[in-house]
């Protein structure tokens, strides 16, 4: 039979195959991968920079994390190279020739890529962590210990693809070694779920030293701000770990597969963002602050809101001043008005008197000219 024509897997549905416009995560994957390469690549350019500017050198975090980046865009280019041969589909929707030599062999590369590049971007953060609370003993120390925890776990990966996934006494690449690749599902979900440990303990370590800090509360905010960045790396790893157990479950392997990766890339990218935003909070107040292009921007805009305030109250108090005055008719004007009038009240005086709910613009001078002779008199005559 025809390859071409064959599923990966039946259909749950029932339903026939699509091998010709299926729902597909080639799109996610391009976008998302553009995104996070291109704003991690940034960061990653300013906390170089900047750390380069303050010391002279970069330390080992700063290597560590170049390591990162550019494992992570490899493991990206792996997985978009896979997706671009159709394999980004549900599993139904795959025909069976697309494993081919060269799509086992990526599998193979993808595994011995995503071990180093989630060791050397968590790592990242922690020797940073060492770095800054060098003077806390037990941050150190736990440090130390999930850096040496984390290269012997997810060397363990390492170790499974070369067992599982390398053809045994020079066998093909063929469809036996993909088959025989995926069956380790069970330690696939072991170190996802220590992945979302080490990401939540990563995440949580530097706390309680930020909310003991001798410092305002604004700056503490902002330090506070800055870790919280982090969270959203365990929202990756435990995305993640939730595709692993469905893939376990024997739920439509291609897809969830696909799913890891792109959850998993997601959070390479994460972490890199994550261990520069120290970087990029120094760069923001020891070179754009000071700056002359910032210092110009931010007085123009303060004399701008000035101006509009001042423009907004001069307003209000022009347009209120009037009525305000007329209103209150009965402490400037003199009692006896109407009785200046012969005692009898006009329709001046009802139009104008201190209970008059409103006062026509047009009129006010006509009733202040009309008040001010009645109070002269009925002798007084006009000069």
């Amino acid at each position: 039979m025809d390859p071409s024509k064959i599923p990966l897997a039946p259909n749950p549905s029932g339903g026939p195959s699509n091998f010709v416009d299926p729902p597909t995560l080639d799109s996610a994957i391009i976008s998302l991968g553009a995104v996070l390469i291109s704003t991690s690549m940034l960061c990653l350019t300013i906390r170089l920079i900047t750390n380069y500017k303050h010391t002279g050198k970069l330390g080992l975090d700063d290597y560590l994390c170049v390591f990162g980046e550019a494992t992570a865009i490899g493991y990206w280019a792996v997985i978009e190279s896979v997706a671009q041969n159709g394999v980004a589909r549900h599993s139904w929707d795959v025909p069976a020739s697309v494993v081919t030599k060269s799509f086992i062999k990526r599998q193979f590369a993808q595994q011995m890529i995503v071990a180093p590049a989630l060791w050397a971007t968590k790592s990242a953060v922690l020797v940073l962590y060492i770095r800054i609370f060098n003077t806390v003993r037990w941050i150190s120390r736990i440090s130390y210990g999930l850096i040496i925890l984390m290269f012997l776990v997810y060397g363990i990966n390492i170790i499974l693809a070369t067992v599982y996934c390398l053809p045994r006494n020079g066998a093909p690449w063929d469809a036996t070694a993909f088959a025989r690749c995926a069956e380790p599902v069970v330690l696939a979900i072991f170190i996802g779920s220590f992945t979302v440990l080490a990401d939540f303990l990563i995440f949580l370590l530097p706390f309680p030293i930020i909310l003991k800090l001798q410092m305002a509360q604004g700056k503490k905010v902002g330090l506070a701000i800055v870790f919280l960045v982090g969270f959203i790396t365990v929202i990756m790893s435990v995305t993640s770990l939730g595709f692993r157990i469905q893939l376990f479950l024997g739920q439509d392997p291609v897809w969830n597969g696909l799913c890891i990766s792109l959850t998993t890339f997601a959070e390479l990218f994460g972490t890199v963002i994550v261990s520069c935003t120290p970087s990029i909070y120094s760069f923001w107040l020891n070179f754009v602050q000071p700056s002359t292009v910032y210092s110009t921007l931010r007085s123009k805009l303060l004399l701008s809101k000035t101006k509009t305030n001042t423009d907004k109250q001069f307003g209000d108090e022009e347009r209120f001043e009037l009525p305000s005055k007329l209103r209150n008719g009965r402490d400037s004007w003199p009692s006896d008005s109407a009785n200046g009038l012969g005692g009898k009240t006009g329709p001046f005086t009802r139009i104008y008197s201190s209970s008059s709910s409103s006062i026509p613009m047009k009129n006010a001078i006509t009733k202040a000219t009309q008040i001010v002779q009645s109070q002269a008199g009925p002798d007084t005559s006009p000069r």
